[in-house]
């Protein structure tokens, strides 16, 4: 679906392509125009958004074509880097103005502060008012951004982006650190934003306030009009209608196979009476010779006619694959996996959690699980809900108490640490002594979409959806599988169709999983049987009504 945009163009990309030094081509002869209409970047790990966002901005170069930004452009990737010493008036491009407007204040201003200071005169009273807002109250402007949360930095970069001067913001999976307080924080923020906006995202909450999607795949860039919502039905729509197109391009390639093959065999048999008739007509040699090579090149004709056809059906039943998209493949569960209804799994009495204030009445927690028990961890940033998942994984000992782990377990990270970065995924299962033979373990890993060619590179080459898959792979085939999942925020760099699927892969797993995501949808995905929450009084813990 086409998009024309009746607002001017804010960013323009003419026959755009990229090139990655190893000559992968991710862009060719791209053509997309970007006004003020909130526009989401949507595709699989490794379809480029992240690539597509920075040459929007300007941080890469094309190989080839143009992008033509005819506004101030302001772009906050995924991961923010806390240089050290550096404060949150210079995260935030603040600093300048805000030296300048203190030297006016003490009567020491020079004619380059007013020059500093433009317009900017109230900047000060708006940056403290977006910490407030943002929940970061307790912070100053001369705090310093490496001593702050995931969470709290991420929310600090986008502060900076709303206070810059750019007309229009590019953002990079903006809510993957955020809290249920920051995304609302976060969504407000955007509602009232009055310049551009693109964001590259998975977040469906995120997704449904956009009024325009781009979403990339190996065919190129497609433009969805309306919201995330809309988006499903539109794609469901050109879904079915391919899924009707490849139906029928296999029904023509057999129907005129069969239709060349009989006129294989009718040539065929004709040729060979001719051959018989050469042999035994009253004629010369030479003549004989002649028929028998007139016959000959009937047939050769016929076979190069009859090659060029079927391989002109093949590929149009390729092109109409293409438009398909693929299952997200299966998780194949081991029964080693399951866990008994009874079975103990883990247990924390009074366990108090490290790293929290001293005088934090949340530190303390108290919870028994037992069985294939899905729990549901939810609070805001700092709360200690990672800190929580590795005491469970035996990362870090509680202050006091008890935390005991009773069954095989796998922590799956936001780093997916579980996994070696140099080395594939076949190459560790068997070092993990798999039971799966060669073609099996290669079998399943081909269900989960992960191909000959990618379970034999180093996982740090896989995209961020194969690598959690990879990782679930290791989890639950290596000699002893996991009975117990733990997972930290899974989904934060994953693209919509690998959370969908890393969803409909977690309902069919037969142990017990402990998840921390703010992620609500994914949550609710995993159908959990109890909530443990955070609220200033304590943990909160809650079966499922």
């Amino acid at each position: 679906m086409t998009h024309v945009s009746r607002t001017p163009a804010l960013v323009s990309l003419n026959q755009l392509s990229f090139q990655f030094a190893n000559g992968e081509t991710i862009f060719d002869a791209l053509n997309l125009t970007f006004d003020h209409l909130p526009t989401a970047i949507v595709g699989r790990n490794g379809a480029g958004k992240s690539v597509l966002a920075r040459l929007i901005a300007g941080h890469l170069q094309p190989t080839a074509g143009s992008v033509v930004q005819a506004v101030a452009v302001r772009y906050i990737p995924q991961i923010f880097v806390a240089t050290p010493g550096q404060s949150i008036a210079e995260a935030t491009g603040t600093a300048s103005v805000l030296a300048a407007l203190q030297r006016l204040k003490l009567g020491s201003a020079t004619d380059d502060d007013f020059d500093t200071i433009g317009e900017q005169w109230d900047l000060a009273e708006r940056l403290r008012q977006l910490l407030d807002e943002a929940g970061l109250s307790e912070l100053d402007a001369t705090d310093l951004t490496e001593h702050l949360s995931g969470g709290q930095q991420a929310r600090i970069a986008l502060i900076g982006a709303l206070l810059s001067q750019a007309q229009l913001l590019i953002l990079d999976e903006p809510t993957n650190h955020l809290d249920s307080a920051g995304r609302q924080w976060l969504m407000s923020r955007l509602e009232q934003w009055r310049g551009g906006l693109i964001v590259v995202s998975h977040d469906r909450q995120l997704l449904q306030h956009m009024r325009r999607i781009v979403e990339l795949t190996s065919l190129g860039a497609t433009v969805f009009s309306g919201c995330y919502a809309d988006f499903v039905e539109q794609r469901q729509r050109q879904r079915a209608a391919a899924q009707a197109q490849l139906d029928q391009a296999r029904i023509e390639r057999q129907r005129h196979r069969a239709r060349l093959q009989r006129e294989h065999d009718t040539i065929q048999r004709h040729a060979a009476g001719t051959r018989r008739n050469a042999e035994t007509a009253n004629v010369s040699s030479m003549e004989r010779s002649a028929m028998k090579a007139a016959a000959k090149e009937i047939m050769g004709q016929m076979k190069v006619g009859h090659q060029a056809r079927k391989a002109d059906l093949d590929e149009r039943v390729r092109e109409a694959y293409a438009r398909v998209v693929p299952d997200d493949g299966v998780l194949i569960n081991l029964p080693g996996s399951v866990v008994p209804s009874g079975r103990q799994v883990c247990t924390l009495v009074d366990a108090c959690l490290p790293w929290l204030p001293v005088d934090a009445l949340t530190r303390r927690v108290n919870l028994n699980i037992h069985g294939p028990m899905r729990i549901a961890i939810s609070g805001p940033n700092g709360c200690g809900k990672s800190t929580l998942l590795k005491m469970l994984a035996t990362e870090l000992a509680p202050v006091s108490g008890e935390c005991s782990t009773h069954v095989p377990f796998a922590f799956l990270d936001q780093q997916l640490k579980l996994l070696d970065a140099q080395t594939s995924i076949v190459e560790q299962l068997q070092a993990q002594q798999t039971p799966l033979n060669q073609g099996t373990l290669r079998s399943f890993l081909a269900q989960l979409q992960l191909n000959a060619q990618r379970v034999t590179q180093p996982c740090d080459l896989l995209s961020g959806g194969e690598r959690l898959k990879a990782a679930l792979a290791l989890a639950l085939w290596r000699q002893t599988p996991a009975q117990l999942l733990l997972l930290d925020e899974p989904t934060n760099h994953l693209d919509l169709s690998s959370v969908q699927a890393f969803e409909q892969a977690l309902q069919t797993f037969p142990g017990a999983i402990v998840a921390v995501s703010h992620d609500l949808a994914f949550l609710q995905a995993l159908h959990p049987s109890h909530w443990l929450t955070w609220h200033p009084a304590g943990w909160h813990w809650q079966p499922t009504s």
